[in-house]
């Protein structure tokens, strides 16, 4: 089967830089992620969190203005740029951009193309222990895999990872948010994208350790022949070009 790529997020309209902002603002306005801010980088004191959460709500409320359908219709550059001002406006009201800001930085500047990338090499990682010769997966020799195996078995991240805790939370907000977007997973699915874009970064940085340039780029070589393979096609759109 080819494999499918979106060409645009749920909820936003296509862009070749897609900026997360709106998605980051609905998750920290969630009851249910309330507990987990340091996972994605933000340590802050329970006070500011609490008006940060209180603040990204009334942001949500003046940028749907009652509508509920606006995330999902199409969050224009508009509604985009009011969002950010919102949201730094709201991080210097409580004091909060040394903890806040580089979090806010990395979500504007997150690239669906990227993301979509680094989700493909991570699946292939799976099929690192097939790539032996045997079968229909292109080879690749045995120290390159062994070491893929033990860096991926340290750094990989389930895609279930709070799942359930977002779609078991029955606060009246969080059924809200769910129906913002186009789906309930829809933000939970994001949010599992950004850190696993931070597992795998941390495991190339890992890969650097245990291979030799010249395995790496055998290693880059095999994902591109995969994903070819797969694709019918030469896509170097979904290859993490931090790895490329």
């Amino acid at each position: 089967m080819g494999i499918q790529t979106p060409s645009v997020l749920p909820g936003m309209s296509g862009r070749a830089k897609s900026n997360m902002t709106e998605y980051l603002v609905l998750l920290l306005s969630t009851d249910w992620f309330l507990p987990y801010w340091t996972e994605i980088g933000i340590d802050i004191d329970e006070g500011k969190k609490a008006g940060i959460q209180q603040g990204c709500r009334q942001i949500i409320d003046q940028i749907a203005a009652g509508d509920n359908s606006t995330f999902v219709r199409s969050f224009s550059g508009h509604h985009r740029q009011e969002a950010e001002s919102k949201f730094l406006t709201l991080l210097r009201r409580w004091e909060a951009e040394p903890e806040v800001s580089a979090t806010f930085r990395e979500w504007e500047n997150l690239s669906h193309r990227e993301l979509t990338a680094v989700v493909e090499c991570a699946t292939l990682n799976a099929e690192v222990p097939s790539a032996d010769g045997s079968g229909n997966v292109p080879y690749l020799e045995f120290a390159i895999r062994a070491e893929v195996v033990k860096a991926w078995e340290t750094h990989s991240l389930k895609a279930s990872v709070f799942r359930d805790i977002c779609l078991s939370s029955k606060t009246a907000w969080d059924l809200r948010t769910q129906k913002l977007l186009t789906s309930p997973r829809t933000l939970v699915n994001q949010l599992w994208r950004v850190l696993l874009d931070h597992r795998f970064r941390a495991f190339w940085t890992d890969l650097q350790k245990r291979l030799t340039s010249q395995q790496r780029q055998e290693l880059v070589s095999w994902y591109r022949a995969m994903v070819k393979a797969k694709a019918h096609d030469d896509r170097p759109d979904l290859i993490p070009s931090y790895i490329s």
